[in-house]
């Protein structure tokens, strides 16, 4: 057997043993940061498959604007701006991790004309796109990590410079879910992430959307399957995918995180899930 198929048999087995969460230091890093550390490029919930859905039903063409929040490595903004040909702009706090942008469009053929950067705070959207204006906003795998009253904040904000909200979230699955349940899941997951962890219903998520002004027009949710080694092949391709399998079975920090996590997402795949969301600005409550 390959390095590559010997790194997804640990992934997929269930007999490594899980690494004693509850001893982890402060400063442990976040689950992205491990991700990215092993070469992963795809940081999405419902991954790339989640995200050209999202995009097909966008009203975006190559004569619009897109702005794309938190956009870590800048993949699902190339992605966009190649299936519609529209200008997209990537923000992020760290300028560092939008370096990535520029090989990651080569790699998917996008013209780098059709791509600019801007350092953002999502939390300060409103303030420092100033007068700015796009036909469409993508955020993804960012707003979960927000308490419910910032991802209020980031909408309502964002409501008065986008006509068109495309989300890819994580979300809770069962609406009836019990608060003591919950918090349960909140917790685990947020240990195994470490990083916050704060996922909405269905419901939940139009109330936020509509109190920030944008009425939901489609909605799709499935399993979080980032860590399948089905889901790594079809994020990455084989060449990226064979590397992360080598990194992976290479370190064995590493190598008991991602099993741990993996563990983790699991043991809750019936109650949370990826979520996928276009909303339009509802004009008659719109936020000024």
């Amino acid at each position: 057997m390959n390095i590559y198929g010997l790194s997804l048999q640990m992934l997929a087995t269930a007999a490594t043993r899980q690494s004693d969460v509850q001893n982890h230091a402060s400063d442990r890093p976040n689950f992205h940061t491990i991700l990215q550390r092993v070469g992963k490029t795809v940081l999405r919930p419902g991954g790339t498959n989640g995200t050209r859905m999202l995009h097909s039903w966008s009203k975006l063409n190559r004569d619009g604007t897109a702005i794309e929040l938190s956009t870590g490595l800048g993949s699902g903004g190339v992605a966009l701006a190649k299936a519609t040909g529209a200008h997209v702009t990537l923000t992020d706090m760290d300028i560092s991790r939008l370096e990535m942008m520029a090989q990651i469009a080569c790699e998917q053929e996008v013209d780098l004309n059709m791509i600019e950067t801007m350092h953002l705070n999502m939390r300060n959207v409103d303030e420092e796109l100033g007068q700015r204006h796009f036909d469409t906003a993508i955020i993804e795998a960012s707003l979960s990590h927000y308490p419910t009253e910032e991802k209020q904040a980031v909408l309502g904000g964002l409501s008065t410079h986008a006509d068109e909200l495309l989300l890819h979230e994580i979300c809770f699955r069962c609406d009836d879910t019990s608060p003591k349940n919950l918090q349960h899941i909140t917790q685990d997951m947020s240990r195994a992430l470490a990083i916050g962890f704060h996922p909405l219903t269905l419901n939940e998520w139009t109330n936020v959307l509509d109190e920030a002004g944008y009425e939901v027009k489609q909605v799709e949710t499935g399993p979080i399957t980032i860590l399948s080694p089905v889901t790594i092949l079809q994020d990455e391709g084989p060449k990226r995918a064979a590397k992360i399998a080598w990194n992976i079975a290479t370190d064995s920090s590493i190598r008991s995180r991602v099993v741990e996590t993996r563990r983790t997402i699991k043991s809750h795949q019936n109650d949370i899930g990826y979520i996928l969301i276009r909303a339009v600005v509802n004009d008659n409550d719109r936020q000024h």
